[in-house]
């Protein structure tokens, strides 16, 4: 007797949520869009300590150095974000206290034919070491697969930054990716690369 098996169909493409998400809460902060009026917050928020993120982030040395740089970004993400092809979502972390802005996180390199992203996210100096980059990215799991509908999420850091990888192994991420000397991190070289992940099926948080 044959045996016939049902053929996988593969999904259809991920389309960016409509009415687009703009904002969830954590227990210390508000997630959201940047907006015009954040620019100076945002400029102050970076300039606490660039010397401090500036060995882990790309930009540090090249933009949102001013204040014009920072309210062009803002509008850029705006612009950005409108399209309807987008694949980058930047939010802020907000104080939900004092409203000022302590990082920024986000949905980036979406990959609509696979229903998959990746976060970053970034702390201001004085504020780091509070737990508020784990916090965020419990919610932005959460959110990025009830909400925003994605499959599977990525989150790739510097071996050599043991803040930002405390993030995935505190959430029991699964290892999925060593690169040795996969970048060149400044001050130290070519430096390895981690990544790590989980499927909408095993976050249960």
């Amino acid at each position: 007797m044959e045996m016939f098996h049902a053929r996988l169909m593969k999904p259809a493409r991920w389309e960016v949520p409509q009415p687009l998400p703009s904002s969830l809460e954590t227990p210390r902060m508000n997630i959201r869009w940047w907006v015009p009026e954040d620019a100076a917050a945002m400029l102050a928020a970076i300039n606490a300590d660039r010397t401090a993120m500036k060995p882990w982030i790309d930009w540090i040395d090249t933009d949102n150095r001013t204040l014009a740089e920072c309210h062009y970004n803002i509008e850029r993400f705006r612009r950005t974000r409108e399209k309807g092809d987008v694949l980058e979502f930047p939010f802020g972390l907000f104080d939900r206290t004092t409203g000022d802005p302590i990082g920024g996180t986000g949905f980036h390199r979406v990959d609509a034919e696979t229903h998959q992203a990746e976060i970053g996210y970034w702390i201001r100096a004085d504020r780091q070491r509070t737990g508020l980059a784990t916090e965020a990215t419990a919610a932005m799991l959460t959110w990025g697969f009830r909400v925003w509908g994605f499959r599977r999420i990525e989150i790739r850091c510097a071996a050599e930054n043991t803040a930002s990888r405390r993030v995935p192994e505190k959430l029991g991420l699964r290892r999925e990716m060593f690169l040795k000397e996969h970048r060149w991190t400044e001050g130290l070289g070519y430096t390895d690369t981690l990544g790590f992940a989980v499927l909408a099926s095993e976050w249960d948080r």
